[in-house]
């Protein structure tokens, strides 16, 4: 004699199909951000610490050094008081020129006190005629992309670089 009774069928309900569907969604939505590019604000915190190297080498070499800013997206970071010159990048060896388009889709920088910052040996801010930077927004670096603006200050006295 045959039996005709149906074998349990194997498969998953609709309720759980759902209930992982949400959670891929939910775990995509949180990774997604850190595979976006990069935005201004990482731009800003680039440039932020570069500034910031700036000033050490200076105080460390005793010279005149700082950021030569070449265009609207390339900076230099130099030394011995030659903005024609790049310091050396200890990172990536060479010369330490950065370009923010490459880096940064759409990124452009602006100054307020011009294209050169330096630093003397004591870590005083100077523009390109080596004089004393005044107040906001007068020591002010801008970088925008996408939509956003980051500005980087940079202290008068003391040459502290600061980014909200």
């Amino acid at each position: 004699m045959r039996r005709n009774h149906r074998a349990q069928e194997a498969g998953y309900t609709m309720i759980e199909i759902v209930i992982v569907v949400i959670l891929v969604g939910i775990m995509s939505a949180l990774a997604l951000p850190r595979f976006v590019s990069p935005s201004a604000s990482l731009a800003a915190r680039r440039l932020a610490a570069d500034i910031q190297y700036a000033k050490e080498l200076a105080i460390r070499l005793q010279t005149k050094s700082g950021v030569f800013i070449m265009d609207s997206s390339t900076y230099r970071v130099f030394q011995d008081d030659d903005v024609s010159t790049a310091a050396f990048d200890p990172v990536k060896g060479g010369n330490f020129e950065v370009s923010i388009s490459g880096l940064f889709s759409d990124a452009t920088l602006d100054s307020n006190f011009g294209n050169t910052l330096k630093f003397d040996a004591l870590g005083t801010p100077l523009d390109g005629s080596d004089a004393k930077l005044t107040s906001p927004p007068a020591n002010e670096i801008t970088i925008t992309s996408g939509g956003e603006t980051w500005t980087i200050t940079v202290e008068p006295n003391t040459g502290k670089v600061t980014l909200p």
